[in-house]
């Protein structure tokens, strides 16, 4: 994982490989840090962003720094908040996320942030910082290029409420256990959530929603769930569901050529959702490490587990514990897995 940093300081004067500015529509300048970076800058600036055609809110483009000392700048333009329910704060996350994409597609291993929409956008700076840390803490965990982000305050106030923000999101403690009956609503609920923020919902399997009270009742022996809550408030922050299908059709196991035997004795890592605000916690693998552990018990042998190609995220958690890539198929209403097994 890279490291994350917040200091008060002035964005143009950082010795980052890339600087975000936050830009407005049409990149040409403005109020604000956009106005005193495109100054910095000189001319220059200004001319290569008249060739880029604008940039729609939560989205990034990039020019080169000139006369700044970053390499280069990635303008993305943030939401004006208006209330909270006009989609600001998946706006705004995306200006974090789309922006550090960029970085590490032009292999710039360190970014500086200003922070983005709360100035004459009037985003409430303690909503800004907890979306802001979460999809940088989400980046660095899940990437190796990105090395060092420096979020770059403009006065004390606002270093207050990254660094709040920073221990509230970042040093959360959870409690993993199994779920019950009463744990339901929360799940679906926590579902709803993860999907409504992914980046691509076809990573998301939609009918293992119908699966999650089979496992929270564990009718038939045919599975259960896991959750973990935060330890202090009981939060829901995620949760994973396993299926023991047996020897039935739809065993992936059978894509994998496993014996009936084999099939009896294989477990589905079924669903996996981690509420966007405690991404970056190793959630999906902390759980998995229970999920094993029950399965252990239950004398499971094979355990199996399905990824989205371009999941980047689960398919690392994944891989990390062992489970590895056996087959890549059309499953689930032909959208491309893949197939991962781990022997236990």
């Amino acid at each position: 994982m890279g490291t994350f940093r917040i200091i008060k300081g002035d964005i143009t004067k950082c010795r980052a490989d890339a600087i975000v500015n936050a830009a407005n529509p049409s990149l040409l300048g403005g109020g604000g840090v956009d106005g005193a970076i495109h100054r910095a800058a000189g001319p220059e600036l200004l001319e290569e962003c008249r060739t880029l055609n604008g940039c729609r809110p939560g989205e990034a483009k990039i020019t080169k720094g000139y006369r700044l000392p970053a390499d280069y700048v990635i303008h993305t333009p943030g939401p004006v908040y208006r209330g909270g329910n006009c989609g600001e704060e998946q706006i705004l996350a995306s200006c974090y996320r789309n922006s550090l994409k960029l970085a590490a597609c032009y292999e710039r291993n360190t970014v500086a942030f200003p922070s983005i929409s709360t100035g004459i956008y009037g985003y409430p700076v303690s909503l800004a910082a907890k979306t802001a840390v979460r999809e940088i803490l989400t980046f660095l965990h899940t990437q190796s290029t990105v090395r060092e982000v420096v979020m770059v305050c403009f006065d004390e106030e606002t270093k207050k409420a990254y660094e709040e923000a920073y221990q509230e999101i970042g040093q959360t403690e959870f409690m993993i256990r199994k779920a019950g009956e009463a744990d339901l609503a929360d799940i679906q609920k926590l579902m709803e959530t993860t999907v409504a923020y992914m980046e691509n919902p076809d990573w998301f399997y939609e009918d293992g929603k119908e699966f999650l009270e089979t496992c929270v009742k564990e009718e038939e022996n045919a599975g259960f769930a896991v959750i973990a809550r935060t330890k202090q408030e009981g939060i829901p922050a995620g949760c994973f569901l396993v299926e023991i299908p047996g020897d039935v059709p739809y065993n992936l196991g059978n894509d994998l050529g496993f014996s009936k035997e084999q099939l009896l004795l294989s477990a589905h890592m079924d669903t996996a959702a981690v509420a966007p605000l405690y991404r970056g916690h190793h959630l999906q693998d902390r759980m998995m490490e229970v999920c094993e552990e029950e399965m252990k018990k239950r004398g499971m042998r094979y355990l199996l587990a399905t990824v989205h190609p371009d999941n980047p995220y689960s398919l690392s958690n994944v891989q990390k514990r062992g489970y590895g890539i056996r087959a890549t198929k059309e499953k689930y209403g032909r959208s491309l897995r893949h197939i991962l097994c781990k022997e236990i």
